[in-house]
C-alpha cells in the first residue's frame, strides 16, 4: 500500500466556499521547500461523484477540506473521521452531490473510506456568486494550515 496522503481542497470560486482551495494552496506553499514526495495536494471543484475517482487510488490516507454548513458559528472548525461523515448534514448543497452522499455510495460499494478525514470551517458569506470571504472564514484559512502542518511535521 502506498504511504502517500492526498490533501483534497473542495470548493468554488465563491465566497467562503473557497476555503478548501486556500488551504490547500497554502500547504502546497508551506511545504514546497520540504521536498515531502509523499504528499499530493489537489483543488477540486464540487467533485461530486468524482470523488470516487480520488478514493480508487492508493492513498494511506485522504484528507478532505470544505467549508460546511451546519448552522453553527461562523469560523467554527470540524474534525470528522470517515464514518463521522456519513452522518453529517452539514455539507454545503451546493456541491449538488457532496461529500457525504459520495462516501456513502463508495462505501455500499465497498470501497474502503476509513482512511478518510475531514477538515471542515462553518462559512458565512454562503451561496454567493461574488469571491468574497468573510473575516471568520479568513482567519480559519491560517489556523487550520497551521493545524495541518504542525501535524504533518509531527509525523
Amino acid at each position: 500500500l502506498s504511504r502517500s496522503t492526498l490533501f483534497l481542497g473542495i470548493g468554488s470560486p465563491f465566497g467562503d466556499d473557497q476555503f478548501g482551495w486556500l488551504v490547500a494552496k497554502e500547504i502546497k506553499e508551506m511545504l514546497k521547500s520540504s521536498q515531502r514526495s509523499h504528499i499530493d495536494i489537489e483543488i477540486a471543484d464540487r467533485p461530486g461523484l468524482n470523488l470516487l475517482r480520488f478514493l480508487e487510488k492508493d492513498y494511506a490516507q485522504i484528507i478532505l477540506i470544505d467549508a460546511v454548513n451546519a448552522g453553527v458559528v461562523p469560523g467554527m472548525q470540524f474534525t470528522l473521521q470517515s464514518h463521522e461523515i456519513l452522518e453529517f448534514s452539514g455539507f454545503l448543497s451546493s456541491h449538488n452531490i457532496g461529500v457525504a452522499p459520495s462516501l456513502a455510495l463508495a462505501n455500499a460499494l465497498n470501497m474502503p473510506i476509513d482512511h478518510v478525514l475531514f477538515y471542515g470551517v462553518q462559512g458565512e458569506h454562503l451561496f454567493v456568486k461574488d469571491d468574497v470571504l468573510s473575516d471568520a472564514v479568513k482567519k480559519s484559512v491560517g489556523n487550520m494550515v497551521q493545524m495541518i502542518v504542525n501535524k504533518l511535521i509531527a509525523s
